[in-house]
Protein backbone atom coordinates (compact mmCIF):
# COMPACT_ATOMS: atom_id res chain seq x y z
CA UNK A 1 0.00 0.00 0.00
CA UNK A 2 1.08 3.58 -0.65
CA UNK A 3 0.41 6.55 1.63
CA UNK A 4 -1.11 9.64 0.03
CA UNK A 5 0.47 12.12 0.49
CA UNK A 6 3.76 10.38 1.41
CA UNK A 7 3.90 9.32 5.06
CA UNK A 8 7.18 11.17 5.60
CA UNK A 9 5.34 14.51 5.37
CA UNK A 10 3.53 13.71 8.62
CA UNK A 11 5.70 14.18 11.76
CA UNK A 12 6.43 11.19 13.96
CA UNK A 13 5.37 11.27 17.60
CA UNK A 14 8.98 11.07 18.82
CA UNK A 15 9.74 14.36 17.04
CA UNK A 16 6.83 16.41 18.33
CA UNK A 17 5.79 14.96 21.70
CA UNK A 18 8.07 17.28 23.69
CA UNK A 19 6.78 20.36 21.86
CA UNK A 20 3.28 19.60 20.62
CA UNK A 21 0.89 17.34 22.50
CA UNK A 22 -0.86 16.14 19.38
CA UNK A 23 -0.81 13.31 16.84
CA UNK A 24 -0.27 14.17 13.19
CA UNK A 25 -0.69 10.68 11.73
CA UNK A 26 -4.44 10.17 12.11
CA UNK A 27 -6.28 8.10 9.50
CA UNK A 28 -3.57 8.41 6.84
CA UNK A 29 -4.85 7.71 3.34
CA UNK A 30 -3.54 4.65 1.50
CA UNK A 31 -4.07 3.33 -2.01
CA UNK A 32 -2.91 0.07 -3.64
CA UNK A 33 0.66 0.03 -4.87
CA UNK A 34 3.57 -2.35 -5.31
CA UNK A 35 6.90 -2.66 -3.48
CA UNK A 36 8.88 -1.77 -6.60
CA UNK A 37 6.84 1.41 -7.09
CA UNK A 38 7.33 2.46 -3.47
CA UNK A 39 11.08 1.84 -3.66
CA UNK A 40 11.39 3.92 -6.85
CA UNK A 41 9.54 6.90 -5.36
CA UNK A 42 11.16 6.95 -1.91
CA UNK A 43 13.79 9.52 -2.98
CA UNK A 44 11.10 11.70 -4.56
CA UNK A 45 9.08 11.55 -1.34
CA UNK A 46 12.10 12.62 0.68
CA UNK A 47 12.79 15.47 -1.76
CA UNK A 48 9.16 16.61 -1.54
CA UNK A 49 9.32 16.56 2.27
CA UNK A 50 12.51 18.64 2.37
CA UNK A 51 11.09 21.27 0.01
CA UNK A 52 7.62 21.57 1.51
CA UNK A 53 8.31 21.52 5.24
CA UNK A 54 11.03 24.14 5.09
CA UNK A 55 9.09 26.69 3.06
CA UNK A 56 8.76 30.10 4.70
CA UNK A 57 5.14 30.84 5.55
CA UNK A 58 4.26 27.36 6.76
CA UNK A 59 3.11 26.63 10.31
CA UNK A 60 5.09 25.78 13.44
CA UNK A 61 4.62 22.04 12.91
CA UNK A 62 6.51 22.35 9.62
CA UNK A 63 9.32 24.17 11.43
CA UNK A 64 9.58 21.36 13.99
CA UNK A 65 9.50 18.78 11.20
CA UNK A 66 12.31 20.61 9.41
CA UNK A 67 14.41 20.72 12.58
CA UNK A 68 13.94 16.99 13.26
CA UNK A 69 13.09 14.49 10.53
CA UNK A 70 14.18 16.67 7.62
CA UNK A 71 17.42 17.50 9.42
CA UNK A 72 18.15 13.78 9.86
CA UNK A 73 17.36 13.20 6.23
CA UNK A 74 19.75 15.95 5.14
CA UNK A 75 22.46 14.53 7.39
CA UNK A 76 22.11 11.13 5.71
CA UNK A 77 21.92 12.65 2.25
CA UNK A 78 23.45 16.16 2.10
CA UNK A 79 22.67 16.40 -1.62
CA UNK A 80 18.93 15.99 -1.17
CA UNK A 81 18.49 19.74 -1.69
CA UNK A 82 20.81 22.19 -3.43
CA UNK A 83 21.44 25.20 -1.20
CA UNK A 84 22.11 28.54 -2.91
CA UNK A 85 22.72 30.58 0.24
CA UNK A 86 21.93 30.70 3.97
CA UNK A 87 20.36 33.71 5.66
CA UNK A 88 17.95 34.36 8.54
CA UNK A 89 14.90 36.40 9.39
CA UNK A 90 13.63 37.90 12.63
CA UNK A 91 10.14 37.36 14.05
CA UNK A 92 9.11 38.74 17.43
CA UNK A 93 12.74 39.34 18.42
CA UNK A 94 13.69 35.77 17.52
CA UNK A 95 16.00 34.86 14.66
CA UNK A 96 15.24 31.90 12.41
CA UNK A 97 17.62 30.33 9.85
CA UNK A 98 16.55 30.45 6.20
CA UNK A 99 17.97 28.39 3.35
CA UNK A 100 17.64 29.57 -0.24
CA UNK A 101 17.50 26.45 -2.41
CA UNK A 102 17.41 25.53 -6.08
CA UNK A 103 14.16 23.68 -6.68
CA UNK A 104 13.85 20.85 -9.19
CA UNK A 105 10.42 21.78 -10.53
CA UNK A 106 10.11 18.57 -12.56
CA UNK A 107 10.48 16.45 -9.43
CA UNK A 108 7.93 18.48 -7.52
CA UNK A 109 5.43 18.53 -10.37
CA UNK A 110 5.81 14.76 -10.71
CA UNK A 111 5.13 14.30 -7.00
CA UNK A 112 2.09 16.60 -6.99
CA UNK A 113 0.64 14.84 -10.02
CA UNK A 114 1.23 11.43 -8.41
CA UNK A 115 -0.57 12.58 -5.24
CA UNK A 116 -3.43 13.94 -7.35
CA UNK A 117 -3.92 10.72 -9.29
CA UNK A 118 -3.78 8.67 -6.08
CA UNK A 119 -6.34 10.91 -4.35
CA UNK A 120 -8.57 10.71 -7.41
CA UNK A 121 -8.46 6.91 -7.21
CA UNK A 122 -9.16 7.06 -3.47
CA UNK A 123 -12.18 9.32 -3.97
CA UNK A 124 -13.70 7.88 -7.14
CA UNK A 125 -12.42 4.27 -7.14
CA UNK A 126 -11.17 4.59 -10.71
CA UNK A 127 -7.96 5.60 -12.48
CA UNK A 128 -7.84 9.11 -13.92
CA UNK A 129 -6.67 8.77 -17.52
CA UNK A 130 -6.53 12.44 -18.48
CA UNK A 131 -3.77 15.01 -18.11
CA UNK A 132 -2.79 17.07 -15.07
CA UNK A 133 -1.51 20.64 -14.88
CA UNK A 134 0.11 21.87 -11.64
CA UNK A 135 -0.18 25.49 -10.47
CA UNK A 136 1.56 26.86 -7.38
CA UNK A 137 3.56 29.87 -6.26
CA UNK A 138 6.09 27.38 -4.90
CA UNK A 139 7.57 27.50 -8.41
CA UNK A 140 8.13 31.26 -8.33
CA UNK A 141 11.68 32.38 -9.06
CA UNK A 142 13.25 35.77 -9.55
CA UNK A 143 15.00 34.53 -12.72
CA UNK A 144 11.64 33.71 -14.31
CA UNK A 145 9.46 36.84 -13.95
CA UNK A 146 6.84 35.77 -16.52
CA UNK A 147 6.51 32.30 -15.07
CA UNK A 148 6.26 33.76 -11.59
CA UNK A 149 3.55 36.20 -12.68
CA UNK A 150 1.63 33.35 -14.35
CA UNK A 151 1.81 31.31 -11.15
CA UNK A 152 0.61 34.25 -9.07
CA UNK A 153 -2.34 35.15 -11.30
CA UNK A 154 -3.40 31.53 -11.73
CA UNK A 155 -3.16 30.81 -8.00
CA UNK A 156 -5.08 33.96 -7.08
CA UNK A 157 -7.90 33.05 -9.48
CA UNK A 158 -8.09 29.48 -8.19
CA UNK A 159 -8.13 30.64 -4.55
CA UNK A 160 -11.15 32.82 -5.35
CA UNK A 161 -12.80 30.02 -7.32
CA UNK A 162 -12.33 27.52 -4.49
CA UNK A 163 -14.52 29.62 -2.21
CA UNK A 164 -17.48 28.75 -4.42
CA UNK A 165 -16.94 24.99 -4.63
CA UNK A 166 -19.83 23.02 -3.18
CA UNK A 167 -17.59 20.18 -2.12
CA UNK A 168 -16.05 19.12 1.18
CA UNK A 169 -12.62 20.16 2.43
CA UNK A 170 -10.98 16.94 3.63
CA UNK A 171 -8.01 15.75 5.66
CA UNK A 172 -7.74 14.17 9.11
CA UNK A 173 -4.52 16.08 9.87
CA UNK A 174 -5.28 19.66 8.75
CA UNK A 175 -2.07 21.03 10.28
CA UNK A 176 -0.21 18.92 7.72
CA UNK A 177 -2.49 18.41 4.73
CA UNK A 178 -5.96 19.16 3.44
CA UNK A 179 -7.49 18.63 0.01
CA UNK A 180 -10.64 19.49 -1.90
CA UNK A 181 -11.87 18.50 -5.34
CA UNK A 182 -14.00 20.95 -7.29
CA UNK A 183 -17.05 19.92 -9.28
CA UNK A 184 -16.45 18.83 -12.89
CA UNK A 185 -17.08 21.74 -15.25
CA UNK A 186 -18.54 21.80 -18.76
CA UNK A 187 -15.14 21.10 -20.28
CA UNK A 188 -14.67 17.80 -18.38
CA UNK A 189 -12.15 19.49 -16.09
CA UNK A 190 -11.96 19.75 -12.32
CA UNK A 191 -9.42 21.15 -9.92
CA UNK A 192 -7.80 19.66 -6.85
CA UNK A 193 -6.70 22.14 -4.18
CA UNK A 194 -4.08 20.88 -1.73
CA UNK A 195 -2.69 22.75 1.28
CA UNK A 196 0.48 21.60 3.02
CA UNK A 197 1.40 22.80 6.52
CA UNK A 198 -1.32 25.49 6.31
CA UNK A 199 0.93 27.71 4.22
CA UNK A 200 1.71 26.07 0.89
CA UNK A 201 -1.11 25.90 -1.64
CA UNK A 202 -0.94 23.66 -4.70
CA UNK A 203 -3.62 23.39 -7.37
CA UNK A 204 -3.80 20.61 -9.93
CA UNK A 205 -6.18 20.89 -12.89
CA UNK A 206 -7.40 17.50 -14.10
CA UNK A 207 -8.30 17.60 -17.78
CA UNK A 208 -10.58 14.75 -18.85
CA UNK A 209 -11.03 15.89 -22.46
CA UNK A 210 -9.86 13.91 -25.48
CA UNK A 211 -7.44 15.47 -27.99
CA UNK A 212 -10.35 16.22 -30.32
CA UNK A 213 -12.34 17.85 -27.52
CA UNK A 214 -9.34 19.97 -26.51
CA UNK A 215 -8.93 21.17 -30.09
CA UNK A 216 -12.61 22.11 -30.22
CA UNK A 217 -12.52 23.90 -26.85
CA UNK A 218 -9.42 26.02 -27.50
CA UNK A 219 -11.18 28.76 -29.54
CA UNK A 220 -13.91 29.00 -26.90
CA UNK A 221 -11.36 29.55 -24.13
CA UNK A 222 -8.92 31.72 -26.08
CA UNK A 223 -10.63 35.03 -25.24
CA UNK A 224 -10.45 34.25 -21.52
CA UNK A 225 -6.81 33.16 -21.47
CA UNK A 226 -5.82 36.14 -23.63
CA UNK A 227 -7.61 38.53 -21.28
CA UNK A 228 -5.88 37.15 -18.19
CA UNK A 229 -2.47 36.07 -19.49
CA UNK A 230 -2.14 37.73 -22.92
CA UNK A 231 0.56 40.16 -21.81
CA UNK A 232 2.77 37.26 -20.69
CA UNK A 233 3.12 35.77 -24.20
Amino acid sequence: MEHVPPKCLFPEEKDVKDVLNKSFRNNLITVPSCDEHNMNKSNLDEYLMANLSGKVGNNFVAYVHTATKVSRSRFRNPKIIKIEKETSFKLKNKEFPVLWITVDTNKLRHSFEAITRALYFYEYKEVFKGSCFVVSTIFNHEDDPKGTEFNKRSSDLLVLEQKHWNTKLQGSNPDIFTYQFSEIDGFKCQTLAMTFYEGTKVFVILNGMTEAEIKEAKPKLAFLTDAIFGDLN
